[in-house]
């Protein structure tokens, strides 16, 4: 079987949450560049390809979209040069181009992603959209566990990976009522009534088996529930393949067989859902809630958290995908000087006058990093876990709302 590469969950959250901001960008005509950079990719090819674009970018006929593509290209190149063509262990991914909404007005930015699996393609896209198909194949979690709510009348099947379950179908079987059709016997009734959940629970087992035999090992186990004895025998009847019913970890009593009776699998299941994203999220919001409630090894608030980080404080950073800052990294072009500054909405971007604190002159913007990814490296510079928070769950939502999305545990106080 191939080997899974390993991405934390942390890594992925922040990749994903990167991915969907890049994916909202469109741009007026063909002027949204990306290009992929493996890890071993050749500095002078790369380099000789981006001064051949921009070259060619003389032929276009709008003068719009020249400009900004020229415009892009010449950033793309100027933040390689900056960063002296150090690509990261897994490649680089740089996007670059015109993302203002609004027509004639230029606001040409850039963006890097490092991707959470190895870069195998080198790529240059030119387009009005970025292209992002490659990364987000790389979004498939490495494990995860099946869900299956079961009765005579109907059925469901999800699947729980990191904090979120995927509902893969919902299933209502053909069995009649308990009261009988006019002019049936009552054991001819029953025998028809019986034959019918047969078929159901065949056609169920089948669509378990499809969903999940080709899985192998990262499915790390199966949870069933119902309501009554169906759920067993269900299980009993043997149809779910073998390798699928050996990782059965749970049978439940539940009241529902639709999503309500997925989520009360979730919330019934902590024991054994203990080693998920979603049951780790919970306790650590809860130590986290009751550190700060006797004012122990727990702070919140962006200016607490990176003054802890920075005197190598905190054991982990907890921090909430709902932020949506950025961190805008320039260079001076008089002093050549570097600044970055954090921006948190639009607006602040667009007022911000980016000179240079040092000579004042004006600033070019070389990169532009989610504040998640920024805090994600600061906390791994100094050994510090990191757990990013899901706003889906009731706690993370309280995480997000009541304490500003971001929170640390300390090893000392200060």
């Amino acid at each position: 079987m191939k080997q899974i590469e390993e991405v934390s969950s942390s890594d992925l959250a922040v990749f994903r949450k990167k991915l969907k901001m890049l994916e909202k960008f469109k741009g007026k005509n063909t002027e949204l560049i990306t290009v992929y950079i493996p890890e071993a990719a050749d500095r002078s090819s790369v380099m000789g390809q981006l001064t051949e674009e921009i070259s060619q970018s003389s032929n276009i006929k709008s003068p719009s979209t020249r400009k900004n593509v020229q415009g892009a290209l010449r950033k793309i190149t100027t933040f390689l040069k900056k960063i002296n063509f150090k690509i990261p262990h897994n490649g680089l991914v740089v996007f670059a181009g015109n993302v203002s909404p609004v027509d004639g007005r230029g606001d040409i930015r850039i963006f890097t992603v490092n991707p959470v699996k190895n870069l195998k393609i080198k790529l240059y896209w030119c387009d009005s959209e970025f292209h992002l198909d490659y990364l987000k194949e790389m979004m498939a979690p490495n494990d995860f566990y099946a869900i299956i709510t079961i009765d005579k009348n109907e059925a469901t099947i999800a699947q729980l990976y990191g904090r979120k379950y995927e509902i893969l179908g919902h299933f209502t079987s053909m069995v009649p009522g308990k009261t009988r059709a006019g002019g049936q016997s009552a054991p001819r009734f029953e025998r028809l009534r019986e034959e019918a959940a047969q078929d159901f629970f065949k056609r169920i087992s089948e669509k378990v088996n499809n969903y999940f035999v080709s899985y192998g090992d990262r499915l790390k186990g199966v949870i069933i529930g119902g309501p009554g004895i169906t759920k067993n025998y269900f299980i009993n009847k043997g149809l779910i393949h073998h390798e699928i019913s050996k990782k059965i970890i749970g049978v439940l009593d539940i009241s529902y067989t639709d999503e309500s009776g997925v989520r009360e699998i979730v919330q019934k299941s902590e024991e054994l859902l203990k080693d998920t994203d979603l049951m780790k999220e919970k306790v650590m919001m809860d130590k986290f809630l009751g550190e700060i409630a006797k004012n122990g090894l727990a702070t919140y608030g962006q200016k607490e958290v990176e003054e802890a980080l920075e005197a190598g404080r905190v054991s982990k950073l907890v921090i909430s995908e709902g932020i949506e800052w950025m961190v805008v990294k320039k260079i001076c072009g008089k002093c050549n000087s570097e600044e970055i500054e954090i921006v948190k909405t639009d607006k602040d971007y667009e007022n911000s006058k980016w000179r240079c604190s040092k000579c004042d002159a004006t600033g070019e913007i070389v990169e532009e990093v989610d504040y998640l990814d920024y805090m994600l490296e600061k906390a791994k510079a100094v050994g510090a876990e990191v757990m990013v928070v899901s706003t889906e769950t009731a706690e993370g939502k309280q995480f997000y709302e009541g304490f500003g999305g971001l929170g640390a545990m300390l090893r000392y106080k200060g």
